[in-house]
């Protein structure tokens, strides 16, 4: 990429057209009569004076800092020539290219860059060596960030393969984690040595364990007597007394129809019962143990 070189030193002339030799250039704080420094190269180590004096040729080295100035002209003896503000250096209007290090240094409660796109190339782009790069790292212009690719169809788009690096690379080979999802990721393998379980949290050694499948133990179903194991029930008789009736009568008499029935065994005692009943049935109403459920697979880093 070539770009249109700015003017490498800054020159004036008088109303003639003549060199401005002499001349006063004061530079100010954007809006005000605050004196604001320019610098004499581009490190921004040393100062220009405040007015800058224009050489023989009406010429000066004029470097601005990060800033926002106001700059006024005046000839050697001081007469206005002529007052500009709210200059800044042209970054907004062409585009530089900077070689070595670029060093941010901001000591405010505003953004250190603020990068604003109104039309409709990318906000931000990162390239390779490659011009045009076709796999960059990219924030478009409606804050998508693209890894790897220049069209990001999503908040977060890394290109295939995407492989995570940082605190995820440190993992073991052989660590063993969970995934909602039917394949393991990339540089995972998942593992199909367990299917249709339950998990279980354990505090001590891991292990695994049981007979039945999850969705054979988790379904609708009705239980039954045959399910039911043998077992027995215990019945406790509280007691119970008979009653007959009329005894006195028959401890009073030697004869008579009550004396008769109790010698000849013919009496009756009076009935009684005990209280004691068995339900032997239930509902038969089918319970449901098809309770909810996500699949997981478990996968091993390679």
């Amino acid at each position: 990429m070539a770009v249109l070189t700015p003017s490498p030193k800054t020159a004036f002339v008088d109303a003639a057209g003549e060199p401005l030799v002499g001349g006063q250039l004061y530079t100010y704080i954007a809006g005000t009569t605050t004196l604001q420094a320019t610098y004499t190269d581009a490190t921004a180590a040393t100062a220009n004076t405040n007015p800058i004096i224009l050489d023989s040729r009406g010429e000066a080295n004029v470097w601005l800092g990060g800033a926002i100035y106001k700059f006024v002209l005046k000839d050697a003896d001081g007469a206005l020539i002529w007052t500009v503000d709210y200059i800044s250096a042209p970054t907004a209007a062409v585009s530089p290219v900077l070689s070595g290090n670029v060093t941010i240094d901001s000591n405010t409660p505003s953004p250190a860059l603020q990068i604003t796109q109104t039309g409709t190339g990318a906000a931000l782009k990162v390239q390779d060596s490659a011009d045009p790069d076709i796999t960059p790292f990219i924030i478009d212009a409606t804050g998508q960030v693209g890894i790897g690719t220049a069209t990001p169809s999503s908040a977060l788009e890394i290109a295939s393969p995407g492989v995570f690096t940082g605190a995820w690379a440190y993992l073991p080979t052989g660590t063993a984690m969970l995934f909602v999802q039917t394949s393991a990721p990339t540089g995972w393998t998942k593992s199909t040595t367990h299917d249709n379980k339950a998990l279980r949290v354990v505090s001590g050694t891991a292990s695994s364990g049981g007979t039945t499948a999850f969705t054979s133990v988790f379904t609708s179903r009705t239980i039954t007597t045959a399910n039911m194991p043998s077992h027995t029930h215990t019945l406790t008789d509280p007691g119970h007394t008979h009653g007959i009736s009329d005894l006195a009568a028959i401890a009073s008499s030697t004869s008579g129809s009550f004396y008769r029935a109790f010698t000849n065994g013919a009496l009756q005692s009076t009935s009684a019962t005990t209280g004691i009943t068995i339900a032997n049935t239930g509902s038969g109403t089918a319970m449901d143990f098809a309770v909810q459920y996500v699949d997981v697979i478990i996968a091993t880093k390679d």
